[in-house]
C-alpha cells in the first residue's frame, strides 16, 4: 500500500468512485426507470432475471481460478476457494424466481445469454486469470455491496408486481448474506493489498465491471421491447405471464 494513503483512505476512494458509477447507471438505465416509475412487468423481470442466472452461474468458477493462479498467497487463496464454495448453485435462486412468476407449467429452453452478458461473464474470467490476481476483488466489492443502491428498487419492484418473498429468493438470500461477504471482503483486502498498483487494479476492475452491468441491464430492456414488438422469438414463453 502507498504509504502516503491509508487503507481507510483507500476504501474512501473506491467508495467514492462506486457511488458515481453507481449514479450514472442508474440516472441514465432505461430499466431502473421503469421500476421507478412501476412501468415495469413481470416479463422484463423475468428476462432479467434470466440474464442474472446467466452470470452468477459463472461467479464460483471464476472466483475459484483466481484462487488456484493465487495459490501462493495462502490467505488470499483460501478467501477466493471459500466465497467460490458460497456462491456455487446461486443461479439457481434465480431461475427458481424466473418460474415463481407463473411458468411452473411451462415447457421451454431458457433462452442463452445476451451478448452484453457474456462480455460480462467473459471480462471477469478474463480479470481473474491475467493480470494482478487481485484485481477481482473490484467486482466482489461492489456486488457484495449492491443493496446500498438498489434496496429501494427492489421494494419498488416487490410493489407494484405484488411478489412475495417467495418470488424474490434472489434477492433476499444475498441482502443477508452478502452483509457479511463485504465486511469479509474490507478484510480480505486490508490483509493483501500491500502495493498502490493493487488498489488502482481493483478500482479499476470494480468501474468496468459495474459498468459492463449496466450495459447488461440496457441490453435487457431492448429485449424487453422486442419482445413487446413480437421480435424476440427467444421470450415467446412469456406470454404465458400476460394473464398471471
Amino acid at each position: 500500500m502507498n504509504a502516503s494513503v491509508s487503507f481507510e483512505q483507500q476504501l474512501i476512494l473506491l467508495d467514492q468512485r462506486i457511488e458515481k458509477t453507481w449514479a450514472d447507471i442508474l440516472d441514465n438505465s432505461r430499466l431502473v426507470k421503469a421500476i421507478r416509475e412501476g412501468s415495469v412487468s413481470r416479463a422484463l423481470y423475468a428476462i432479467y432475471m434470466i440474464e442474472t442466472f446467466h452470470y452468477t452461474a459463472h461467479n464460483a468458477r471464476n472466483q475459484g481460478l483466481v484462487g488456484v493462479r493465487h495459490a501462493d498467497n495462502p490467505v488470499y487463496a483460501k478467501f477466493c476457494f471459500e466465497h467460490a464454495a458460497q456462491e456455487v448453485g446461486h443461479e439457481k435462486m434465480a431461475l427458481h424466481d424466473v418460474m415463481s412468476l407463473g411458468l411452473k407449467n411451462e415447457t421451454f429452453d431458457i433462452p442463452p445469454a445476451l451478448a452484453e452478458t457474456e462480455v460480462l461473464i467473459a471480462y471477469l474470467y478474463w480479470i481473474s486469470f491475467t493480470g494482478n490476481p487481485l484485481q477481482r476483488l473490484g467486482y466482489s466489492y461492489w456486488a457484495e455491496n449492491a443493496y446500498h443502491f438498489i434496496t429501494p428498487l427492489i421494494n419498488q419492484l416487490s410493489e407494484t408486481l405484488a411478489l412475495k418473498p417467495a418470488q424474490l429468493t434472489f434477492f433476499i438470500a444475498h441482502s443477508d448474506i452478502d452483509v457479511e461477504h463485504f465486511n469479509e471482503i474490507k478484510i480480505i483486502l486490508q490483509r493483501t493489498c500491500k502495493r498502490q498498483a493493487d488498489w488502482d487494479a481493483i478500482a479499476s476492475v470494480m468501474e468496468t465491471s459495474l459498468r459492463l452491468t449496466g450495459n447488461m441491464l440496457e441490453a435487457v430492456y431492448k429485449q424487453y421491447e422486442a419482445w413487446q414488438s413480437g421480435d424476440a422469438p427467444r421470450y415467446e414463453f412469456l406470454h404465458a405471464l400476460d394473464n398471471s
